[in-house]
C-alpha cells in the first residue's frame, strides 16, 4: 500500500489561528470558531482542509520548522535566525513550532511527527560538514534536547528525526564531503535517535548515477547509505528522493518531474538503496515562466492555475509600485484550456500565447545543398541545432571566378564538384589534383623508369585568365581537404605559397575532412592584366577546385535557419451573461508582440577542430581505423613510392620515413538500439592507442567518452596526448585511469621508461561510461572526468616535454575498451555558444550576445588563450533550457514567415513563441494524473511511499486515489 508523507510550510500563522482555536492548557484546545479556516489565503486553507477532511490519509509528516546555522546552532526556522528555539541555558524551548502545528500533532497521534532540521546553502552546510569549530557536537547536543523536550509536550507522537540539508554545489572529491555527510548521519543516528528510540530519515537530492550529477555528489547514495549504527544496521531508516525542481524557476518551463528522469533516479535507487526504505518526491505545486522577458518563474498552487484557466488573472509588470501595488498590464482577461502533456502527465497552459511551435513544425534550410541544421532528441525532447558552423563566404568586389582549369599536364587526375549555389550562384566548381610522376621499376636492369605518357610527369594545372585591371588583390581558392594533411603548392605570377601548409592557418582551423569543400583565403597577391596559376603536387588527396579574384573576403561562419509560418488572430474574452449564457467578445490585440525562442546555450567552447563518432567509418565499410588516413597505424620505416630503385622489394622507393601513432587493432560499429556508435578494442594482450594522424602545436583540450569492460579489473585506459614522435609507441603523455592500482595517473614516457607525475585516488566503476578530458595551457596541465577535476599539474611542477606539441588520442591497457567519441579542441580559441537571430520582413535582429573584451578573428572565434574566457566577467549563461526573447516587433493579424537563425553552433532551440509584449507566459502543473504516474513509479519499483512537497498547494483530488492508513 502506497504511504504519503509530506511536511509542514503552508499552516496559518499565529495570528491567524487564534480566530480558529487557542490552547487553554497543555494539549488541550479550544475551538473559537470551526469557519475560521475558510476565510485564510490560499494555501493555508487549503491545508487546513487537507487535515480536516483526510488526515487518515497522511502516513507520515516532517515539521520543517527547525533551522541550522553554520554553526550547528537551531533557530525557527518561520520565524528568523534571531529566534533560538532552545533558551540560553539550553534547558527549555523559547520558541516552539506555530499554534497551528501544536494543534495537528496534539489531535492526530497516528500520523508519523519527525522533527525537520534544515540546514541550506554551501556557507552553512559545508561548515556543519567539516565540523568547524565543533559545529556539529553543537548540532547534535540541541538535536537531541530539542527531541527530548518534543517528545516530553507530545508523548508518543514524534516518531524521528529528518535530515533536512541541501545545496546546490560539490567541493571536489579531495574533500570526501559524501564521506562526512554519512559520518554525521551516523553521529546522529548514534547519538540522538537511538538513545530516543527514533528513527532516522535524510533527504537526498535526485541523482542519477554514482556521484552524478557532479553538483550533488556530495550526497552520494551509496556512499550516505553505507553508514551504520552502533547496533551493526543500516544507520539511515528512511530515504526521501527530491525527486522534483528538475524544472525550477531559473529553468525553462517544464514539468518538475519528468517521468524519463524519474525513471532514471529510481534505476539509480534501485541498485543502490533499499526501496521499500526510499518515499519518491513529487510537487504539489506548479510553476509558471514569463516569456516577454528573462524573469525567474514563479510558483503556481492548483487553485491559482485553475483562476488563469477561468480568465480571473492577467499579467503584471513583476514589480510593486511606491504604494506597494501590483502594476496591472493592459490586457483582456482570457480564459485559456490547459493542454495534458503524456509525458508527464502534468497541465501545461499557455497565457496570452498567440502562436507557438514545437520542433517539428519548422523547417530545416539547407546552405549550399548541405544539412546544416538538424533535428535531434536527447531524454525524449526534440530540439533543433546547428552542431558546428559553416561558411557562408562572401565575396566584394569580384574581379574573376575560375572554376575550371585552362590546362593541365603530366599526372593529374579528376576530383569532386561542387556548385555553392547559395554562396555563387550558377557556378560549378570542378576539383583536380596533381601527383607526382610514377616510376616503374626495371627487374633487369635495377633501374626505376618513368612510366609512359602523362603519368611519368609530375602534374601541374594551370589557370590562366586576364584582368581589366592591374592590382592587388584577394585570391580565394575553392579546395577539398579530404584528410588531415593537406597540401596544395602555388605559382601566382612567380609568387609561391602553399595551400594548407602549417602556419599558413591557423592549428584551429575548422574545414579539414568535414566539411571538407570551401572557399581558403590564400592572401593578397599582385595581379597584372595577364596572369597564370600553376598548381603544383597536391598531397594527403587534397583538390583544387578554382579560384576567386576579389577585393575582400569574409568566411562569414555561421550555424543554420529555419523558418516558421506564424498566424496570428485575435483571442476571445467573457462577455455579458444573458439568460445564464456567457456571449463571446473579442479581447484586446496587443500593439506589439515578442519573439521568444526556448533556447539552450552554452557557455564558449574551445574552438574544435577534430570529433570523431565513428559511425560513420561502419558505412564506409572499414574494419580497421589505424589502417585510414585518419589514424594511421605506427610504422617507423615506412616505404613510400618514388624514383629509387630498391632490388629486395623489387620496386621503386622513396626515401624512408617514420609515421602514424596508433597501434592495435580499433574496430568502428554501429549504433545500435540499446548502444551508440563506438570504437572497440581489445588490449588485454598488449597495450593500444588510436591517435589522429597530425602534430599540433597548440595548447590542447582532449576529450573521450570512454567504458571499460566491467570484467576487466586490471583496466587502464584514458587519454594519450602530445605524442610528438610518428612511428613510435609509448611515447608523450598520458592521463590515465589505472583500475589495478585503484589511481588515477598523470605520466610521461619515453623510450621505454615512464614517469610518474601526479596520481589521485580513482573514483570510477568500471563497466560506466565517462567523459576523460585533459586541458593544457602552457605549462598547465588539468586532467578530469566529466567536469570534475581529479589531478591539477601547474606551471611549478616539472615538465619533462613540452606539453603543447604533439598528437592526441585514446590509450587502453590491461582491457577491453569503447570509445564513443573523441575530440581535439583548442584552449587558444574559444567559440561562443549563445547568438541567435530573427529574420522578419527581411531584417535581421541578432540577439543573446554577451559583453566580453575579447575580438572575434576571421572565423568568428574569440580571441582568448586560456581556461576560461568568462572567468571573472560576470557572465552566467545556464547551460540549460531558457526561455529568452530575441525580438519585440509591430503586431500583426495573419500569416507572415519568420526565420531564426543560430548565429552560433551549439544553441539548442526546442520551442519557438509570439506573444504579447505586456506579458505571456506558460504554466506547468501537477494534477491528480501526474500523481498517480508518480505513484505507479512508485509502486513499479517497491518503493515505501510518495513524498509531496507540500500539503496545501496540491490538487485536491489527489486524496480521492490515496489509501487510508492502516
Amino acid at each position: 500500500m502506497i504511504k504519503l508523507l509530506s511536511w509542514s510550510l503552508n499552516e496559518p500563522s499565529n495570528d491567524e489561528f487564534e480566530q480558529y482555536a487557542r490552547e487553554v492548557s497543555t494539549g488541550v484546545w479550544e475551538i473559537i470558531d470551526p469557519n475560521a479556516w475558510k476565510n485564510w489565503g490560499g494555501d493555508q486553507r487549503n491545508f487546513w482542509y487537507a487535515f480536516l477532511k483526510h488526515h487518515d490519509k497522511i502516513h507520515a509528516f516532517g515539521l520543517h520548522d527547525f533551522g541550522v546555522l553554520a554553526d550547528g546552532s537551531i533557530y525557527h526556522y518561520k520565524a528568523g535566525e534571531a529566534y533560538p528555539v532552545l533558551t540560553d541555558d539550553e534547558s527549555g524551548i523559547r520558541y516552539w513550532m506555530r499554534d497551528s502545528l501544536r494543534f495537528l500533532v496534539d489531535h492526530y497521534p497516528n500520523i508519523k511527527w519527525s522533527l525537520q532540521m534544515v540546514c541550506f546553502t554551501e556557507s552553512r552546510v559545508e561548515p556543519m560538514l567539516d565540523n568547524v569549530n565543533n559545529a556539529q557536537d553543537t548540532f547534535i547536543r540541541q538535536t537531541r534536547k530539542i527531541a527530548e523536550l518534543y517528545m516530553e509536550r507530545f508523548p508518543n507522537r514524534i516518531k524521528g528525526i529528518e535530515i533536512d540539508f541541501e545545496k546546490s554545489s560539490s567541493r571536489s572529491r579531495s574533500y570526501q564531503e559524501a564521506e562526512k555527510y554519512r559520518d554525521l548521519l551516523v553521529r546522529v543516528k548514534n547519538e540522538v535517535c537511538i538513545p530516543l528510540g527514533l528513527e532516522l530519515r535524510v533527504n537526498l537530492h535526485a541523482m542519477t548515477g554514482d556521484f552524478e550529477p557532479y553538483w550533488y555528489q556530495w550526497t552520494d547514495y551509496r556512499t550516505v547509505a553505507s553508514g551504520r549504527d552502533l547496533n551493526g544496521n543500516q544507520a539511515i531508516d528512511e530515504f526521501q528522493i527530491m525527486s522534483y525542481d528538475f524544472s525550477s524557476g531559473n529553468t525553462a518551463p517544464g514539468p518538475s518531474t519528468p517521468l524519463w528522469w524519474l525513471e532514471q533516479v529510481l534505476d539509480h535507487v534501485r541498485n543502490v538503496l533499499p526501496p521499500e526504505k526510499v518515499y519518491v518526491g513529487t510537487a504539489a505545486y506548479g510553476r509558471r515562466w514569463q516569456l516577454n522577458e528573462k524573469r525567474t518563474g514563479t510558483v503556481v498552487r492548483y487553485w491559482q492555475i485553475l483562476q488563469w484557466q477561468n480568465g480571473l488573472f492577467k499579467h503584471n509588470a513583476g514589480d510593486r509600485n511606491e504604494n506597494g501595488e501590483f502594476v496591472w498590464n493592459n490586457q483582456s482577461f482570457i480564459p485559456y484550456a490547459g493542454y495534458h502533456d503524456e509525458e508527464s502527465s502534468y497541465e501545461k497552459t499557455y497565457l496570452h500565447v498567440y502562436d507557438r511551435f514545437a520542433v517539428q513544425f519548422a523547417t530545416l534550410k539547407t546552405f549550399n545543398d548541405q544539412t546544416v541544421i538538424f533535428r535531434g532528441t536527447y531524454n525524449g525532447q526534440d530540439y533543433i541545432t546547428s552542431y558546428s558552423k559553416h561558411q557562408r563566404a562572401k565575396f566584394t568586389g569580384i574581379k574573376k571566378i575560375l572554376n575550371n582549369v585552362t590546362s593541365r599536364t603530366g599526372n593529374t587526375r579528376t576530383g569532386t564538384t561542387w556548385t555553392p549555389r547559395d554562396t555563387l550562384s550558377g557556378y560549378t566548381f570542378h576539383g583536380y589534383s596533381a601527383h607526382s610522376a610514377v616510376y616503374n621499376y626495371n627487374k633487369d636492369r635495377n633501374t626505376c623508369e618513368p612510366a609512359k605518357g602523362d603519368e611519368g610527369q609530375d602534374g601541374r594545372l594551370y589557370y590562366s585568365f586576364t584582368l581589366p585591371e592591374a592590382g592587388d588583390y584577394r585570391l580565394i581558392a575553392a579546395v577539398y581537404f579530404p584528410y588531415l594533411n593537406p597540401r596544395i603548392p602555388i605559382n601566382v605570377n612567380g609568387q609561391s605559397f602553399v595551400i594548407g601548409e602549417k602556419g599558413n592557418q591557423p592549428e584551429w582551423y575548422p574545414f579539414y575532412v568535414n566539411p571538407d569543400r570551401h572557399f581558403y583565403d590564400c592572401g593578397v597577391f599582385s595581379f597584372g592584366t595577364s596572369n597564370t596559376i600553376e598548381v603544383g603536387v597536391c598531397e594527403d588527396d587534397a583538390q583544387i577546385l578554382g579560384f576567386i579574384v576579389c577585393e575582400a573576403f569574409e568566411h562569414g561562419m555561421s550555424g543554420g535557419e529555419v523558418e516558421y509560418r506564424v498566424n496570428l488572430q485575435p483571442a476571445w474574452k467573457r462577455g455579458e451573461v444573458t439568460n445564464g449564457i456567457v456571449s463571446k467578445v473579442q479581447a484586446a490585440f496587443p500593439a506589439n508582440m515578442t519573439i521568444t525562442g526556448e533556447l539552450l546555450r552554452r557557455p564558449p567552447r574551445p574552438a574544435i577542430i577534430w570529433e570523431d563518432l565513428f559511425g560513420p567509418h561502419v558505412r564506409s565499410g572499414i574494419a580497421d581505423l589505424t589502417k585510414t588516413k585518419y589514424y594511421l597505424h605506427v610504422d617507423p620505416n615506412y616505404i613510400p613510392p618514388g624514383s629509387n630503385p630498391n632490388p629486395n622489394l623489387q620496386r621503386c622507393v622513396g626515401t624512408p620515413v617514420s609515421r602514424g601513432y596508433s597501434f592495435g587493432v580499433w574496430r568502428p560499429y554501429a549504433a545500435t538500439r540499446t548502444e551508440e556508435a563506438h570504437v572497440f578494442a581489445d588490449a588485454r594482450a598488449q597495450s593500444m592507442q588510436l591517435v589522429i594522424n597530425r602534430q599540433y602545436e597548440m595548447n590542447a583540450h582532449i576529450e573521450a567518452d570512454l567504458r571499460a569492460d566491467a570484467n576487466d579489473r586490471n583496466a587502464v585506459y584514458g587519454i594519450r596526448f602530445c605524442a610528438d614522435q610518428a612511428g613510435q609507441i609509448g611515447q608523450g603523455y598520458a592521463f590515465v585511469a589505472d583500475h589495478r592500482a585503484g589511481r588515477f595517473y598523470l605520466k610521461y614516457e619515453s623510450g621505454g621508461s615512464s614517469q610518474v607525475l601526479a596520481s589521485a585516488p580513482l573514483t570510477l566503476t568500471l563497466g560506466q561510461r565517462y567523459t576523460f578530458k585533459v586541458r593544457v595551457h602552457g605549462n598547465h596541465i588539468k586532467c578530469m572526468v566529466g567536469n570534475t577535476e581529479v589531478i591539477d599539474y601547474p606551471s611549478t611542477q616539472t615538465f619533462p616535454a613540452p606539453p603543447n606539441k604533439g598528437a592526441h588520442g585514446v590509450y587502453a591497457s590491461g582491457c577491453r575498451v569503447k570509445c564513443y567519441r573523441l575530440q581535439i579542441a583548442t584552449n587558444d580559441r574559444y567559440e561562443p555558444m549563445e547568438k541567435v537571430a530573427a529574420i522578419i520582413d527581411g531584417v535581421e535582429h541578432i540577439a543573446l550576445e554577451e559583453t566580453r573584451p575579447y575580438s572575434y578573428d576571421e572565423l568568428g572565434y574569440l580571441v582568448y588563450s586560456g581556461f576560461d574566457p568568462d572567468e571573472g566577467l560576470g557572465i552566467k549563461i545556464a547551460n540549460d533550457y531558457e526561455n529568452l526573447p530575441i525580438v519585440t516587433v509591430p503586431s500583426w493579424q495573419g500569416e507572415k514567415t519568420i526565420r531564426i537563425r543560430m548565429v552560433d553552433a551549439g544553441v539548442w532551440l526546442r520551442n519557438f513563441y509570439v506573444g504579447d509584449s505586456e506579458g505571456y507566459s506558460i504554466a506547468w502543473n501537477g494534477d491528480l494524473e501526474s500523481f498517480i504516474k508518480a505513484a505507479e513509479y512508485t509502486m513499479r519499483y517497491g518503493c515505501k511511499g510518495v513524498a509531496m512537497w507540500t500539503i496545501g498547494q496540491e490538487d485536491p483530488r489527489i486524496f480521492t486515489y490515496i489509501p487510508e492508513r492502516r
